[in-house]
């Protein structure tokens, strides 16, 4: 039987992700020689951090750490809370607030909700997560109820009457399909919730997971490059062993080798993976090395 390297596409840096790292360059460029302080990773991958710090960029996880007013604060593609960003503004010497259109998003329902006189809502995502910390602040500063809840099992610890108006959102980086199942369910128990007539979850973790989903019969085993931060990645991870699929998981080909060749190559048919904040370069290491191990390379997509 030939061995082969599927290659799952689409690949590495979503729009997202690319945004803020061509931007936070862009800041660098037009503040050279200035100091520059970006709260929290810009995104969840340690090389990208690295190479951000090799150029000067410092990483604090509270604004309480910069002490500098003439500093340049840039906030994550994660979203930071809109009282912190008004803060820095008044604070520092410049503020950039790099976050993902699709975290922006979250925002903008939450801010129309409120203005509707709607105070109640139901977060599916993770409170300490970066993303959904801050968004569940913002709707709690701003005079808001929340409810957090991971799973589909959870909706039955909603303080809610069947009749009760209230909104639900999500993080954007959970499993699809989840998300989808668990609006359903609200919608059913509760008519009278406001449900988003798309889920919150992004497109580019839509589609990733929906291409392991696609072609899952078609390998044997899994191979996710990710920053160990990235909830993205984490649930590409999950969604394969909930399969009961052998995957193995890294952040590069020096961490995938150190499970031994013995087990990363006793499978014919390995798929790889990745998340939208892995670079490019990480992703070829792995699969020139299987294609230098005598695997036909072949690319699998969501057509």
């Amino acid at each position: 039987m030939t061995k082969t390297v599927y290659y799952l596409s689409p690949s590495s840096f979503c729009f997202g992700v690319k945004r803020s790292i061509d931007q936070l360059n862009d800041i660098i460029k037009q503040h050279q020689g200035e100091n520059i302080v970006c709260v929290h990773a810009l995104v969840h991958n340690p090389k990208v951090t690295k190479e951000f710090e090799q150029k000067g960029i410092v990483f604090v996880e509270s604004i309480q750490e910069i002490t500098n007013p003439n500093t340049i604060v840039i906030f994550s593609a994660h979203g930071t809370k809109r009282s912190l960003i008004k803060k820095a503004q008044a604070t520092y010497k410049k503020v950039y607030n790099l976050e993902c259109p699709f975290v922006s998003k979250i925002y903008t329902e939450v801010d129309n909700f409120l203005q509707q006189w709607i105070h109640s809502f139901v977060y599916i995502g993770k409170e300490s997560h970066q993303e959904g910390q801050n968004v569940i602040e913002h709707i709690r500063e701003n005079w808001g109820d929340v409810v957090v809840i991971q799973q589909e099992q959870e909706i039955s610890i909603l303080p809610f009457t069947h009749h009760d108006t209230f909104a639900v959102i999500s993080q954007t980086t959970l499993n699809f399909e989840k998300v989808t199942n668990t609006l359903k369910n609200i919608q059913q128990i509760y008519p009278w919730a406001h449900i988003p007539w798309f889920s919150d979850v992004c497109r580019a973790t839509y589609e990733r997971q929906t291409v392991i989903l696609k072609h899952i019969h078609f390998f044997d085993a899994l191979i996710v490059i990710w920053g160990k931060e990235s909830n993205n990645t984490k649930e590409l991870y999950n969604l394969w062993i909930t399969n009961n699929k052998t995957t193995w998981f890294g952040e590069s080909l020096e961490d995938i080798l150190a499970y031994g060749e013995q087990t990363i190559l006793q499978y014919d048919r390995i798929a790889i993976t990745w998340w939208a904040s892995t670079p490019v370069e990480d992703i070829r290491a792995v699969f020139d090395y299987y294609k230098s191990k005598n695997y036909e390379p072949k690319i699998l997509t969501l057509q």
